[in-house]
């Protein structure tokens, strides 16, 4: 089995974990297992908790939300996306030809470049286009 010594949590694995009715909420359970077994560091960013605050929030509640918030620190380290990030992130947006990358989407492979993370953790195959290995497909 390849060796990932860090992952980046997307927006989707998080509501599927808070979510009991999500279609993925299993495989994203089962898959965490896995990479902590593995000591694999987890890493997120404010832009995906910032968009993950909003979709829990619809899906599920304000305070759904609003638990995920004071739990998100507990499962990944949080990178904090700045205007050199944001504008990286927008020059990709533009370059890209696909219109169901997300500009959060960017933002996320612009952060992990910067990091040296090389895996996202997400059931979003279109970060496959952008050049990023999903942690579905490792393992």
């Amino acid at each position: 089995m390849p060796t990932i010594s860090k992952a980046f949590i997307d927006t989707n694995v998080f509501v599927a974990f808070k979510d009991d009715n999500d279609s993925t909420h299993k495989r994203a359970r089962e898959l965490y297992k896995v990479l902590k077994l593995k000591k694999v560091k987890f890493f997120t960013s404010s832009d995906v908790i910032g968009e993950s605050l909003t979709v829990i929030s619809k899906k599920m509640g304000k305070s759904a939300a609003i638990e995920f918030l004071s739990k998100i620190h507990a499962y990944a380290k949080e990178i904090f996306i700045d205007r050199y990030v944001h504008k990286e992130a927008r020059d990709l947006f533009k370059r890209i030809k696909s219109k169901t990358i997300s500009f959060i989407d960017c933002s996320s492979v612009v952060a992990m470049k910067r990091n040296k993370i090389k895996t996202i953790f997400s059931f979003d195959k279109d970060f496959k286009k952008l050049g990023v290995k999903l942690v579905a497909d490792v393992f």
